[in-house]
Formats: structure tokens, C-alpha cells, sequence
């Protein structure tokens, strides 16, 4: 209930709207003054009618805490929010992108005095990429509505924010030739050129393979199962849920895919047999030669170096996610199909990635038409 204290001829109204993230008391306070001429009696009246209004009105706002400040909502996220919502290499990652580029621009800025505006005008001159300021805006998007949520403002100013045009870029996979050129530098056994071979014949994420448990790989029902992706933060590596819900599935495991397997883990028992006990994870199907996981930035190095001198030296570990994908495409693979193989989380975004390919493919169904009625 609002307090109502009385000043001279006006009436001070002030009115209690719990507890902020900081554990302070919020309050909102206003100051009526009743018209001339009207009784003590009649102007108390008239007092707690707008005392009552006021604070109908502050308990519509949802603007509970509006002069907060944006870093104090940063730490209120990460304290409350993140740990229970996010993994810890997205956290890793939105506390590291918003520490570089957003709270030194807006740390002190309070809530209330955030709009699309503003934000528009801040992702219009910032020299940064259209892609970056795409990233950072999903970070504010999250932040800000969990803002919203919680009661500290009554809307996102993410609402209606303009960003910079993103140029669409073609997604490099390799031609049929190249993939074959590849396929001939790594024909030989190594557990790199197994990774590579790997990634192709899945299309899985990089991180998804070096994930890989022996137990993920059903050699009965020729099946791979990703549950588990490899993740690093400040020196740390360990596994975790994949990216999305979609990214926990099955992947058919060929028949050459099956030799090559088999073929690696006949090498690695050997490995396991020299090395005895202080072999740290025996249960990964990817490891270094004392057990631990495998490194992806230096895998994706090692990789980098062999195809140095080649027409396709542009290629990283996830083009071949990308090779595998083209091929299924312009295989007239259904697309809902080629999605749930890539772990995507819907039709819409295999179809957005894969736009060109999509192009390509429908016009030669356009053309094999043609061949048939002329």
C-alpha cells in the first residue's frame, strides 16, 4: 500500500515496489497537490484517490528497476540466468564478446535510457563485422529478455533494431574432383587422415567426432550415435551436450566407413597396450598417444598444412561438413532428411546454409524436365 506523508499544502506518496537484483528496496515516489480552495478533509480524499492510481500504475510498469545500470544487469545474468540455462562455452564466449565490444560503450548506461535507437545508431558505427554485430546482438537479445522477464524493464530495446547488412556468402565445399584428390592424400592410415575421412562420410561437427565414445559406435546396426561434443575453454577440454536438441541423432555408418573404424581402433589397442594404465580416457575413439582428447584448433592446423599446396588449401574441418552436405543435396536427398543427418535444428536453416546448392539442384531437375518432354 502506498504511504501517503503530508508537506505543507502537498501530499508526498510514496510507494514500495519490492526488492532489486542488488537487494535493495525499490521505491517510487510522487508529490500531489489538491486544488485551491478545497477543505483538509476534501484534499486527504482526493490524496488517497491518486495515491491508489499511482500505485496501480507502478505495479502495471514493469520498469522495476529501470535505473539500473547495464553492468549490474550483465552480473545479475551470469549470476542467476547463465549457469542454469546455458553451457559453459556459450557462457565463456557472451561473456567475452560482451566484455570486449558492448560494456565499454554502454556498462554505465541504465536500463531505462536503452532503445532501438540507440542501438541501432552503436551497430551502424562500430567497426565491426555485419556477422559480429549479428553475434553480439543475439547476446543483448538474451540478456535484455531475461530483463523483461524478471521484471527489471517493461519492454527489450532490442525490439526493432536495425542492423548492418549481411552480405550473403557462398559456403566453399569441395568439387567431386577435389573431394577425390583429398580422399587419395589421406588413403593411408593415420589418425588424423581417420578424422578427415571421418568427417566426410558423417558431415558431423568437428567437435561432434572428437566427442566420440567407442560406446557411440553400434558396429551391429552399422549406427553412430552422437550424444556428446568436445569443448574448450582457457586450456580445458571436456565433453558436453551438442549444440542443439536436434544435434543428439543416429548417422548411418557405411560399410567403408565400418573398415576405417575398425581399422583405427586395431591401431589405437596397440597404443593402449604399450601405454597400460596411465592412458587417460580409453573410452574415446579419438585420442593422443597418452589418452587425452585430441585438440581441435591443432587437428584443423595439422589439416591445414596438408593441403597447403592444393587448389583447395581454403578448407578447414568444417568444409568437409559442408562437402558431405552438397553431396546428399545434389544427390536428390530429401531436405528434411539431409537436416536431421546434419543435427540442424529445422529444414529452415539446412535451406538457408545451403541456398546455392538448393539453386544448383533445382536447376538441373528444371533441365532433366526439359531433356525428357523435348
Amino acid at each position: 500500500m502506498a504511504t501517503i506523508t503530508k508537506r505543507g499544502s502537498s501530499f508526498k506518496i510514496t510507494v514500495s515496489l519490492g526488492y532489486g537484483a542488488d537487494g535493495r528496496q525499490i521505491r517510487k515516489t510522487t508529490t500531489f497537490k489538491p486544488p485551491q480552495n478545497v477543505t483538509d478533509k476534501k484534499a486527504e480524499k482526493l490524496a488517497r484517490a491518486f495515491a491508489v492510481e499511482f500505485e496501480k500504475d507502478c505495479q502495471g510498469r514493469t520498469s522495476l528497476n529501470e535505473n539500473m545500470r547495464f553492468n549490474d544487469l550483465v552480473t545479475w545474468y551470469f549470476a542467476n540466468y547463465a549457469p542454469n540455462k546455458l553451457k559453459p562455452v556459450t557462457i565463456y564466449t557472451y561473456e567475452g564478446q560482451l566484455k570486449s565490444h558492448i560494456q565499454p560503450t554502454f556498462g554505465n548506461v541504465k536500463l531505462k535510457d536503452f532503445s532501438a535507437a540507440k542501438l541501432t545508431k552503436f551497430f551502424g558505427e562500430v567497426e565491426l563485422s555485419p556477422a559480429t554485430c549479428k553475434k553480439l546482438f543475439t547476446i543483448l537479445e538474451s540478456v535484455f529478455t531475461q530483463a523483461v522477464k524478471i521484471g527489471f524493464l517493461r519492454e527489450s530495446p532490442c525490439k526493432n533494431v536495425i542492423l548492418p547488412k549481411q552480405e550473403k556468402t557462398k559456403k566453399k565445399s569441395l568439387t567431386d574432383i577435389q573431394t577425390k584428390e583429398l580422399l587419395k592424400m589421406i588413403e593411408e592410415y593415420s589418425q588424423l587422415n581417420t578424422i578427415l575421412k571421418v568427417l566426410l562420410y558423417t558431415g558431423a561437427r568437428s567437435g561432434e567426432i572428437l566427442g566420440l565414445k567407442w560406446e557411440n559406435i553400434d558396429f551391429d546396426k552399422h549406427l553412430i550415435h552422437i550424444t556428446q561434443t568436445l569443448a574448450y575453454i582457457k586450456g580445458k577440454r571436456f565433453l558436453q551436450t551438442p549444440k542443439t536438441k536436434t544435434s543428439v541423432r543416429y548417422i548411418g555408418m557405411s560399410a567403408s566407413l565400418e573398415k576405417i573404424l575398425l581399422e583405427h581402433k586395431q591401431e589405437q589397442d596397440k597404443i593402449k597396450g604399450f601405454v597400460g594404465a596411465s592412458y587417460v580416457y580409453p573410452e574415446m575413439v579419438f585420442a593422443t598417444s597418452t589418452g587425452n582428447y585430441v585438440d581441435r584448433s591443432f587437428t584443423n592446423r595439422q589439416f591445414k598444412k596438408l593441403i597447403k599446396d592444393t587448389d583447395f588449401s581454403f578448407a578447414s574441418l568444417h568444409t568437409l561438413r559442408h562437402c558431405n552436405a552438397t553431396i546428399l543435396i545434389n544427390s536428390g536427398i530429401d531436405l528434411k532428411i539431409v537436416s536431421e543427418h546434419l543435427g540442424h535444428s529445422g529444414v529452415s536453416v539446412t535451406a538457408d546454409i545451403y541456398t546455392d546448392v538448393l539453386s544448383s539442384t533445382k536447376q538441373k531437375v528444371a533441365d532433366l524436365v526439359a531433356l525428357n518432354l523435348e
